[in-house]
């Protein structure tokens, strides 16, 4: 899975954005595009112990029954997802993507994903399934250390950028990162701070211009920092918010806090976090 933009599918709504989107990012990266399904281990197993509830002879029986139907389930599961790699392949083969990897994982979600060091992009659905992928978004953000691009349910090529920028050190050597980034190739990017110093909004627009890189910069106070970026994306009809994990307090707070699930919730536009 070396530097494969990997998309994460469990059968929930977003799960075809998720398709779209990560093969969006493998062909701009010229990256091989895999798909992950995970079957969620299940931490409220059948099996349980009995002793001192039961006699010993009843207890053996249920527990080889109970033993039986979890396996039948975890067949089952699967198979389900089988099912559904299968039909994310067909469809990106139907949209001219032959060669697509299929994977299948089992046990917690958020470790999974976090164990995949040596991928070049993760793609997530912003709404999962009850148990699967989308439900441990908050954790796999603070889990993975790889770039992380989290969609809606409905894709659309992205055509214009805002990244949201705090001049922290973290913020401008992200920034830095875009600009030798193919995902910014040919798209107008917006620098938005919110509550910040002015200059330093002036020296990340000149990063990005120095790249060759059409932008503006706007700088809005008096505002929560989640509001403000929502409110901007919405009115100026950003189709993909840029913004790092890591940065001054406010925006920290932001994206590992409790505005983490406000923004997701809120927004229409996918998310890409930078680690």
């Amino acid at each position: 899975m070396k530097n494969t933009v990997t998309g994460c599918v469990d059968g929930s709504p977003s799960t075809r954005s998720v398709c779209e989107y990560a093969e969006w990012a493998a062909d701009i990266f010229g990256a091989p595009l895999a798909l992950l399904h995970v079957i969620e281990k299940d931490n409220n197993p059948a099996v349980s112990d009995l002793s001192g509830t039961l006699g010993i002879d009843s207890q053996q029986l249920l527990t080889e029954e109970l033993v039986e139907v979890e396996g039948k389930r975890n067949r089952l599961l699967m198979a389900q997802g089988k099912v559904i790699l299968e039909g994310c392949a067909r469809l990106l083969q139907q949209q001219g993507s032959q060669d697509v990897m299929l994977l299948q994982k089992h046990g917690a979600p958020d470790e999974i994903l976090a164990e995949l060091s040596d991928i070049r992009l993760m793609v997530l659905g912003r709404k999962g399934s009850e148990h699967q992928v989308g439900s441990h978004l908050e954790n796999v953000i603070r889990l993975q250390k790889k770039p992380l691009l989290v969609v809606p349910e409905k894709f659309s090529t992205p055509s214009r950028v805002m990244f949201a920028y705090d001049g922290s050190e973290e913020s401008r050597k992200n920034l830095e990162r875009l600009t030798v980034s193919p995902l910014l190739k040919g798209l107008p990017c917006h620098i938005v701070m919110v509550n910040g110093e002015e200059g330093e909004l002036r020296n990340a627009q000149q990063i990005l211009r120095n790249a060759g890189i059409e932008t503006s910069c706007v700088h809005l106070t008096g505002q929560s920092v989640g509001d403000a970026l929502i409110h901007y994306g919405i009115e100026n009809a950003i189709d993909l918010i840029v913004m790092g994990a890591y940065g001054h307090s406010r925006l920290k707070q932001f994206i590992l806090g409790s505005h983490t699930s406000e923004i997701l919730r809120k927004t229409q536009q996918p998310l890409l976090i930078l680690r």
